[in-house]
């Protein structure tokens, strides 16, 4: 490892190490017997990296309960079965919450790389402090505010929107006024940050407010990344950002500072001449979101872009910038040939964990499909016959989407397939870290770990022949 990698490693680890204070949850709801629930503390704004994540299976009387360290106070995800749940907890307490009825994620919905979950809040019953054991009830729970003022929001956003369509005006001051009415007695600034935030992006919605005034009013003066509510009128309100700014005269020059001379003091430079952008850090957040939005769709150079993250590594606006840099560049590296590819680790059909380590050394045709798609079908002979031919110096790994393990058991024995088979089991980001958006998809690693081919050619479309040439051109045949 290079002395930038180790060194951004060692600050990863530093921050995830640092010890805070206990927080527990727990609920408990029959129909939620042996289902499991995946917890997850999500850190870097920018792409899904994660501080914390553990997975709890509900006992026979469909008991929750989790306990975990956090520093600060944080918004904590929950993933079971179609929902997505949140819930904003504060080290020192202890929070039993209500479940909503359990509905399974369908098949369909786990393949589906379209799937969008149920978001909804937690209801928080009541809570708990750990050191002195004083309750609250769930109403007196600044969630039960935050979820409140969510129902009042949904309907004011609407109605602006409406109005926009219909080229009407919506009076948001009175309307922020009304909503505001309903919180005079608020005491915890992360509610009325949020809030705040919120009538931002009510602004935006409007269409009748220049981007610099609700940057400045609603967005600032202070970057907070870590805090939901500013990331989501932050996305909102740079969305394509570099697209329509450089075709202004105050953003001309940045495409050339990003894909032919990477300089990052002169994008930076660019990006605050837009007045809504008012400090350094900013604009480092505006290159992250868009670059990392633009990376696949050929708009820029991939290397450029990878080099100008590089570039804020070495020169991060701070340290937490410099880990939020070295992750995102890793991960956008993750899928060019000659950079590893994502990590996997999954069951093998006799349940033993696997990963791509396993297989340094060989060539690896990953291979991701389902056992019965009617694409994916026409492929598996093919790789039969590679598992047959080549096992000397090609490894066959397929990760197969199915509704049970025991199906593929029947699916490998039945076609009297014999290759390896890893079974994915819905785990959350493995479809998207690979950008499988149809099935099948494939990818080829060299015997180093690296990727080759990104995404691969399919069997049907001759992919034999095209190893044999990448073979051939390395000396190896």
């Amino acid at each position: 490892m290079n002395l930038k990698g180790f060194f951004c490693w060692m600050l990863v680890w530093s921050w995830v190490v640092l010890q805070g204070q206990d927080v527990s949850i727990e609920a408990l709801s029959p129909d939620y017997n042996g289902k499991t629930i995946h917890t997850i503390v999500a850190w870097n704004p920018f792409i899904t990296s994660l501080e914390y994540t553990a997975s709890v299976i509900c006992d026979e009387n469909g008991k929750f309960q989790h306990q975990m360290e956090l520093e600060v106070a944080r918004v904590v995800q929950f993933e079971f079965g179609v929902y997505q749940a949140y819930l904003y907890m504060e080290p020192g307490y202890h929070y039993e919450v209500e479940l909503p009825p359990f509905k399974e994620k369908t098949y369909s919905d786990q393949i589906s790389p379209f799937f969008q979950p149920v978001v909804m809040p937690l209801m928080v019953q009541k809570r708990t402090s750990l050191s002195k054991g004083i309750e609250v009830e769930g109403k007196q729970d600044v969630n039960y505010e935050i979820a409140r003022f969510d129902t009042l929001f949904a309907m004011a956003n609407n109605q602006v929107i409406l109005n926009r369509r219909l080229n009407k005006t919506s009076q948001l001051d009175s309307i922020i006024q009304d909503l505001e009415s309903h919180f005079l007695t608020d005491t915890v600034q992360f509610f009325s940050e949020y809030r705040k935030y919120r009538y931002g992006v009510l602004m935006l919605n409007e269409g009748m407010t220049g981007l610099a005034e609700i940057s400045e009013t609603y967005l600032g003066p202070v970057i907070r990344e870590w805090h939901p509510g500013f990331i989501e009128l932050f996305r909102a309100m740079f969305k394509d950002f570099i697209y329509y700014y450089t075709n202004t005269p105050d953003g001309d020059g940045l495409i050339r500072y990003i894909n032919r001379t990477q300089d990052l003091d002169s994008a930076r430079y660019v990006l605050q001449q837009h007045p809504a952008i008012w400090n350094d850090t900013l604009a480092d957040m505006v290159l992250m979101q868009e670059l990392s939005e633009v990376f696949y769709r050929g708009d820029f150079h991939q290397e450029a872009i990878l080099n100008l993250l590089d570039s804020m590594i070495q020169d991060p606006v701070s340290p937490d910038f410099r880990i939020y840099s070295f992750q995102l560049e890793k991960k956008l590296s993750s899928l060019v040939t000659g950079h590893p590819p994502p990590s996997i680790t999954l069951p093998d059909l006799t349940g033993s964990q696997t990963t791509l380590d396993d297989f340094k050394g060989k060539y690896v045709y990953l291979f991701f499909g389902t056992p019965d798609h009617y694409g994916c079908m026409m492929e598996y002979p093919f790789l039969q016959s590679y598992f047959e031919k080549h096992s000397d110096y090609l490894q066959v790994v397929t990760v197969m989407v199915s509704e049970e393990r025991g199906k593929l058991d029947d699916f490998m024995l039945r076609n009297g397939y014999g290759w390896k088979v890893l079974h994915y089991e819905g785990q959350p980001g493995l479809l998207d870290d690979y950008l499988v958006r149809a099935f099948p998809t494939a990818y080829l690693i060299g015997p180093d770990g690296n990727l080759i081919l990104s995404p691969s050619t399919l069997p049907s479309d001759g992919f034999e022949q095209q190893l044999f040439r990448i073979m051939r051109s390395r000396g190896e045949i």
